[in-house]
């Protein structure tokens, strides 16, 4: 059963007629105080439940009306109508009395359903002004709220932000959904999905999107929430829009440094044989395995006596030289990291033909070679690469590394400074 609205109703005795109480009984919960002062300590107590007080005008005017300038001066009172009763018609010094603080002006005995229409307009309107005034004091906060209907229309936002089209300084939201005012229209679905959601299930929700303009990058935090009617039925959809871009781009950088090896700025050897894992799988779902992939692993030649005769700054310097000439090799959708001390290794990925793979291990060879290690004794660097091609030689990470890892010992043992395709016959060397 739908609870009813609580009224206050101050009047001297015998002012009005009990019919007058009765039938306002019938739409609302009334209270009857006799005075002001024991009906403003009994506000006190019930101010979150009394939705209007109902003040007799001649008993407001021997006061001065002090308590209607109590009720307009305390903000505990704000949403709260004060209706005059008058139990005369109104002439111009009682419709004045408006002036002084009071919502409505009302003369009973009088068409019952025209006064109950009336005290709930007030109330509504009382409502509408606190609303509004509600909307001003949040828009003094850095987070973004709005409220939407049921048909997925903007009520109101407190921040009209970039990413809402607004070319007209007159334009409002209000009346339109995201497909209408959102220029990311990915993201403008993605919200209708959403709070079509929520209206069925009645269930909120929280994400992150990814918004980029005019070359800013921003991440925005979502945080929907299902609204109701006094009767408990969903009337819309209350959300809240935080900024988190800086929150989300140190938790990338820190993801990327976690997975990143930070001399060369490639990737480390768990990201690397993850996502090398996670393409081998990816092309048998897809029945791929028809394409041709490469692995490559490319070892710096004599590193160790590099450290030990210029030292472990040069060392890096050499690491990070080659880290660049693979960097720049390898782009797009090939993947290259760093798996060990002086050891690469890089994924290709649906090359044509295993040529194609031998012609980029000479490519990175004779970069590498040109590489001054130190001008005084004019000692240059080299790299041995081994590859072995899927399916051919193997179609998971294990039999890939397997056979591309012999290859390389091939080259390392037959003089260093080139590379191989991976045979069977390496297996017995």
């Amino acid at each position: 059963m739908e609870e009813k609205m609580q009224l206050l109703v101050i009047v001297p005795p015998m002012t009005l007629s009990t019919e007058f109480i009765e039938k306002l009984s019938n739409a609302f919960t009334v209270f009857t105080m006799n005075n002001e002062e024991d009906a403003y300590r009994f506000l006190i107590q019930r101010t979150a439940n009394i939705s209007a007080v109902l003040l007799d005008l001649d008993l407001a005017r021997q006061s001065n009306f002090s308590f209607v300038d109590k009720m307009s001066m305390d903000k505990l009172f704000t949403s709260i109508p004060v209706i005059a009763l008058s139990p005369r018609l109104p002439n111009q010094k009682d419709i004045d009395c408006l002036k002084r603080g009071f919502t409505e002006l009302l003369t009973p005995p009088n068409e019952w359903e025209l006064l109950e229409r009336r005290i709930n307009n007030a109330i509504r309107a009382k409502d509408s002004l606190t609303f509004n005034e509600i909307v001003r004091m949040l828009q003094q906060l850095p987070s973004n709220i709005f409220w939407k209907d049921t048909e997925g229309r903007y009520v109101f936002m407190t921040h009209y932000w970039r990413h809402i089209k607004q070319d007209d300084p007159h334009w409002t939201l209000r009346g339109k959904t995201d497909m209408d005012i959102r220029k990311d229209k990915h993201n403008a679905k993605i919200a209708m999905e959403a709070d079509k959601k929520i209206l069925t299930t009645g269930q909120g929700t929280d994400y992150v999107i990814e918004e980029n303009y005019d070359g800013v990058q921003e991440f925005l935090q979502l945080i929907k929430r299902p609204t109701y009617d006094e009767k408990g039925n969903v009337n819309g959809i209350i959300a809240l829009i935080n900024d988190v871009t800086k929150q989300r781009l140190l938790e990338l950088e820190l993801e990327k440094r976690s997975r990143t090896d930070g001399l060369t700025g490639l990737l480390n050897k768990s990201a690397t044989e993850e996502l090398i894992r996670m393409m081998l799988l990816n092309y048998y779902k897809n029945n791929k395995e028809n394409s041709a992939c490469a692995l490559m692993m490319i070892d710096i030649d004599k590193f160790k006596t590099i450290n030990d005769t210029l030292g472990h700054a040069k060392g890096d310097i050499v690491l990070s030289a080659i880290g660049g000439i693979i960097k720049n090799t390898f782009k797009g959708m090939d993947v290259a990291g760093r798996t060990g001390g002086d050891e690469f290794m890089v994924f290709l990925r649906d090359i044509e033909k295993p040529e194609n793979a031998l012609h980029l291990a000479e490519s990175i060879e004779k970069e590498t070679n040109q590489l001054i290690l130190h001008k005084d004794i004019c000692a240059y660097v080299s790299v041995s690469v081994g590859i072995a091609m899927f399916p051919e030689h193997g179609k998971t990470f294990d039999d890939l590394y397997h056979a591309a890892d012999k290859a390389l010992y091939y080259v390392k043992n037959h003089g260093r400074a080139g590379w191989k395709l991976y045979t069977p016959e390496m297996e017995t060397e």
